[in-house]
């Protein structure tokens, strides 16, 4: 009875395993690249349709603020307990700035070749600038109003309020970087492909 109980199992190194022995060839090496390209375009494509989705919802909060007369931070009706104070002195030339930041962000998230996008880009710009504008003027434009709005001692909240374009901006970088490095390493992968006979 203890011999069945204590019975001795040899360790076994991973190459002595045969399903590590396995080559892939050239037609499963390309299927395996071919899936792994699917599912990071499937995964970039539902990353961007949320980030759209983000951006155009703050967009719609942006053009609501600039049609209310009142002139309070959509945050106001989140945080209550904060002070009501006037609205800030050029808050609509500040919240034109942020739709327009809004409208670049998004054109950034849309494939390169997105009608949208190609459309934008063959138009003339007036200002010479490429459109949509990268770095470093895009990093720099959302940090404006939330400066004026601190240098003016407007409240936290509409500070918060003035920071959602800098806060989109951030996370629409570290989205595309990501999804540059993802598609960088398929193409490292491709690189890597042997040749079975020679294996």
């Amino acid at each position: 009875m203890i011999t069945a109980v204590r019975q001795r199992i040899p360790f076994r190194f991973s190459e002595d395993d045969e399903q590590d022995e396995h080559v892939l060839d050239e037609q499963e090496q390309e299927q395996v690249i071919d899936r792994l390209r699917q599912e990071s375009a499937s995964s970039n494509e539902m990353y961007s349709l949320g980030l759209q989705a983000v951006i155009g919802l703050s967009l719609l909060l942006h053009v609501l603020y600039m049609l209310r007369s009142s002139g309070e931070s959509p945050l106001a009706v989140l945080f209550q307990n904060a002070s009501l104070r006037s609205p800030m002195p050029l808050a609509s030339v500040f919240t034109l700035l942020q739709i327009l930041i809004h409208c670049n962000l998004g054109l950034n998230t849309l494939p390169l070749h997105n009608r949208l996008r190609r459309a934008v880009q063959r138009y003339p710009s007036p200002t010479q600038l490429p459109v949509p504008i990268s770095h470093p003027l895009s990093v720099f434009a959302p940090a404006l109003a939330p400066l004026y709005a601190f240098l003016m001692g407007q409240d936290w909240v509409d500070v918060l309020w003035w920071s959602t374009a800098g806060c989109l901006t951030f996370l629409v970088a570290a989205v595309l970087k990501w999804m540059r490095e993802e598609e960088q390493e398929i193409a490292e992968l491709e690189k890597l492909r042997y040749d079975a006979r020679g294996a």
